[in-house]
């Protein structure tokens, strides 16, 4: 391969991780923008801008960032089934609005909402499993044999995935009107929750790195940026939900906890960058000149 050719491979790895960066940067100014305008008021989440001026740029950024973490090859296939995941679970989070009624009852969403949602979801589901078939015809087909195996996380990870997936699509298929009640929250839940184990397996992947180069124990390496940077993300669960729906000290507590997660991912995904800037791949060597 020559070394220009694996020059233009990198860049384009480099804008990939970038433009998630850029996305989630957007979103954030176009929800603060409306905040601090005189039509706008605090938001009980950042998903509620979806009823605000902001809706274009919440479903459009949530959209692009879940095809970015879907394309996105990660540094192990844990890591990779994990940004899979989450990025599906985006769509959805895109797809599908939070309801602003204390009390959701489907029959009174508005029609073209419900009709929305029917139309948007459905080409999502049907997408997804073409995307699976084509993905696991890759796998077998188009893969080294070296590459192929998957490794026992990666397919726990993997299935976890695939029962999620079903878990969402038999919720929509079965009862519809409770998945538009509650199937927001459903995936966003989900979706924390691999961004949460990314930076975790990051970690691991980390520690396991400076072992072999450093010597020691993967254990004594364990404690580096991304695993604070995961303890940090736990934390923050823990302290906000204590403070708000359990004290009832902190107001709007799910913004809050939305913000606080999304900005701690954004911030480990650039650091991730800078230390894979010139390595996409922990194992590999810098590409030369990069």
């Amino acid at each position: 391969m020559s070394t220009s050719y694996q020059f233009d491979l990198l860049r384009t790895y480099r804008y990939l991780r970038l433009a998630m960066v850029l996305l989630v940067l957007l979103l954030f100014l176009s929800v603060a923008m409306y905040i601090g305008s005189d039509r706008g008021h605090m938001l009980q989440s950042i998903s509620a801008s979806y009823y605000t001026p902001v809706r274009a740029v919440f479903v459009s950024a949530l959209c692009a960032i879940g095809t970015c973490l879907i394309v996105y090859q990660g540094n192990t296939d844990v890591e990779d089934v994990l940004l899979n995941g989450s990025g599906f679970f985006a769509f959805i989070v895109g797809f599908v609005p939070t309801r602003p009624e204390a009390q959701c009852v489907a029959s009174r969403i508005p029609l073209d909402v419900r009709d929305a949602i029917s139309n948007n979801v459905t080409a999502l589901m049907v997408v997804a499993v073409i995307a699976f078939a084509v993905v696991m015809g890759v796998q077998v087909f188009a893969t080294p044999a070296s590459e192929r195996a998957l490794s026992k996380g990666a397919g726990a990870a993997l299935a976890f995935s695939v029962l999620a997936f079903l878990g969402l699509a038999g919720f929509y298929v079965v009862n519809r009107g409770a998945f538009m009640c509650h199937g927001h929250d459903t995936a966003a839940i989900l979706l924390f929750i691999g961004i949460v184990g990314v930076v975790f397996v990051s970690g691991r992947g980390l520690a396991r790195k400076q072992a072999r180069e450093l010597g020691g124990s993967v254990r004594s390496h364990l404690w580096n940026r991304y695993f604070w940077g995961f303890v940090l993300m736990v934390a923050s669960i823990a302290v906000i939900v204590v403070a708000g729906p359990w004290q009832g000290w902190l107001d709007h507590w799910v913004f809050w906890l939305e913000a606080a997660l999304i900005t701690q991912f954004a911030t480990f995904w650039l650091t991730q960058t800078i230390e894979l800037w010139r390595e996409p791949r922990r194992e590999d060597a810098p590409v030369s000149g990069a």
